[in-house]
């Protein structure tokens, strides 16, 4: 009886038909063309934008997401300075910039979206203070705390006379005020409030009654990116239409 020898067949190597599985999986994963927009907003602006947790949140974030999820697109948020968000539009390296105030000069220089809010610019002093204000004349005696390269309202932006000192931002502005370096700061009325309340200060300070003015706010991108930002405007105007971003506002400032 003769025995015969059966080879067995040659093992094909494990790991690469692993590799083409997890391929697959990763290519199934995401959409054949997904789109991704660069957002450069203010790194730290509460209530309207900041991080919490890692993540990008705030009222105007909100917003942006909303927008942009209308357009599946998905956001890359980019932190920066306020001058380095004037300046990503300037220079055209990021797709979304916010939140800004309309000007001629903004209409001119970028695509402007909105608005897609109103803002309320306030003057804060400290409680003791007994500065008041009627007029913007009114405050010519008084040191005034801005953040460079912030503009509030046309006719404070306009008005030279006044002692402005500026500062690299509303944290470093409100606590001038505080420690008495500046005797009035001004701002948006929820972002002056957010922090005199995470400081633990709002016993401490107070809204002058009549504002400076109520702001319009604009997402602005690069004149260079016009396709994109005639998407972002359909899409602003379906949200606006459909109540979704007065719900959000609504969810925001009734906490």
């Amino acid at each position: 009886m003769t025995l015969t020898h059966l080879t067995a067949p040659p093992r094909r190597p494990l790991f690469p038909a692993l590799l083409l599985s997890l391929l697959v999986l990763l290519a199934m994963s995401f959409p054949a063309n997904a789109e991704y927009w660069t957002v450069a907003s203010e790194d730290h602006f509460p209530p309207y934008n900041y991080s919490f947790n890692g993540n990008r949140t705030g009222i105007d974030t909100e917003i942006v997401n909303a927008l942009l999820k209308e357009l599946s697109v998905t956001p890359v948020h980019r932190p920066l300075s306020w001058s380095e968000v004037v300046q990503s539009m300037d220079e055209n390296t990021a797709d979304i910039g916010f939140q800004f105030i309309a000007s001629p000069a903004r209409f001119a220089q970028y695509n402007m979206i909105g608005p897609f809010r109103t803002g309320t610019t306030v003057f804060m002093v400290r409680k003791d203070s007994p500065i008041t204000f009627d007029r913007l004349e009114d405050l010519t005696p008084y040191r005034i705390g801005v953040v460079d390269g912030f503009s509030y309202a046309p006719d404070f932006d306009a008005a030279t006379y006044l002692d402005k000192l500026a500062s690299s931002s509303n944290v470093v502005n409100f606590r001038r005020l505080i420690l008495g370096r500046v005797d009035v700061i001004i701002g948006d009325l929820h972002v002056l409030n957010h922090m005199a309340k995470q400081d633990g200060r709002l016993k401490d300070v107070r809204v002058l009654t009549k504002p400076v003015g109520l702001i319009p706010r604009y997402i602005a991108l690069p004149k260079a990116r016009k396709e994109k930002a005639e998407r972002l405007q359909a899409a602003f105007v379906k949200l606006r239409d459909n109540g979704t971003i007065a719900r959000i506002l609504d969810n925001w400032l009734a906490e």
